[in-house]
């Protein structure tokens, strides 16, 4: 395996909560579990012609509810569906997506600099290098 071999400073705080948890599931190969966090940030954060299906978590004030409903618009063809559930003063949705991943990561862009979105974060579950068919869903 061709690997290269960096050095990365983190909070002494996040430091010991990354040792904590490695030894309470008894995991010993600190590389492993930053690969996969930076395999999660690319797929998340990435742009590019890559086909997904993923899901946006999102979290907004109520107040802010037409603004997220017009984003939502812009993309209606992106969103398959949507979940969501009142927390108090809070908004919690789940957004069914599909689509290339960069026009995805702009959704998420656009969601993230509203005022009154506390969290947006896409997660990506299904990844299709190859997609060629026209989705009718």
């Amino acid at each position: 395996m061709n690997v290269e071999k960096i050095s990365v400073s983190i909070p002494k705080e996040l430091y010991e909560r990354l040792e904590k948890y490695m030894q309470s599931n008894g995991i010993s190969d600190r590389s492993k579990i930053l690969q996969t966090a930076l395999r999660d940030f690319l797929d998340e954060n990435e742009k590019d012609q890559t086909y997904v299906i993923g899901i946006v978590n999102l979290v907004y004030d109520y107040a802010s509810t037409d603004k997220v409903t017009t984003i939502q618009h812009e993309y209606e063809d992106k969103i398959i569906s949507v979940l969501h559930l009142h927390k108090g003063e809070k908004c919690v949705e789940a957004i069914a997506v599909k689509g290339m991943k960069s026009e995805l990561v702009d959704l998420v862009s656009k969601l993230a600099s509203m005022k009154g979105v506390s969290k947006v974060k896409l997660i990506v579950s299904e990844v299709q290098d190859n997609f060629h068919v026209q989705d009718k869903h």
